[in-house]
């Protein structure tokens, strides 16, 4: 067996801290240690408790404070933080494909609307050959896989970070979890919504992403795919 890594030990230990605060129930403001106290109670280095520290400050899990009365305290977490690990927790199966599909529906006027108004040359470009692409597989064991990154490069035109990242992170969700062994869409109809969501972006049409909308709404709850 290689040696393990401080890096990897790191890692174990910001979890092992992770958790600790969780099951505690640690409010922010709760003092979890000073750095000399964490490091010999993990039995690491400095070096290795200062690189846990920091994984766990990115995420916004914990402050440290120099200084007399001074150490490690639990962080006042702010609610995009939050969203940011319950987007995470998507890959730990805490979601349903059912549930992502519902807030897609939700989003998709929103996104393909955004797309309209922001694509530029490149945008409008790449979304063309997804839809060729699509147009391409469909009716084959590749069509859904075409079909969401077709819906996956219209959610990337939109400059609203937020909506960008929820929308992608559930299409990602969908593809590891629902495409293995998942029956290719076939029908004519969902076909043409789908090019009319690419034609829309291409043609800068609102009228025609409102239309794609409304005919596409509901119709991913029928089924495993979009």
């Amino acid at each position: 067996m290689g040696q393990i890594t401080n890096a990897a030990v790191a890692v174990q230990v910001a979890r092992a801290l992770e958790t600790e605060i969780t099951a505690e129930g640690w409010k922010p403001g709760h003092f979890i240690g000073r750095r000399q106290e964490l490091a010999a109670r993990f039995s690491v280095a400095p070096a290795t408790l200062g690189e846990a520290i920091q994984l766990l400050r990115s995420r916004g899990i914990v402050d440290a404070k120099p200084g007399p009365g001074g150490g490690i305290f639990v962080a006042d977490r702010s609610p995009f933080t939050q969203l940011s690990d319950q987007l995470l927790s998507l890959r730990e199966g805490t979601a349903t494909v059912t549930n992502c599909l519902r807030v897609l529906d939700a989003l998709d006027g929103t996104v393909l609307h955004d797309a309209v108004e922001f694509a530029n040359d490149v945008d409008i470009a790449e979304v063309r050959h997804a839809s060729e692409l699509l147009e391409a597989a469909w009716g084959t064991p590749e069509g859904l896989a075409a079909m969401w990154g077709l819906h996956a490069r219209i959610a990337r035109i939109t400059p609203n970070e937020l909506l960008r990242s929820l929308y992608t992170n559930l299409v990602d969700y969908i593809i590891v979890e629902e495409l293995e062994g998942a029956t290719a869409p076939t029908t004519p109809e969902r076909l043409r919504t789908h090019l009319d969501f690419a034609d829309a972006v291409v043609r800068r049409d609102h009228a025609l992403a409102s239309s794609a909308v409304d005919r596409h709404r509901g119709s991913s709850l029928q089924t495993a795919g979009s």
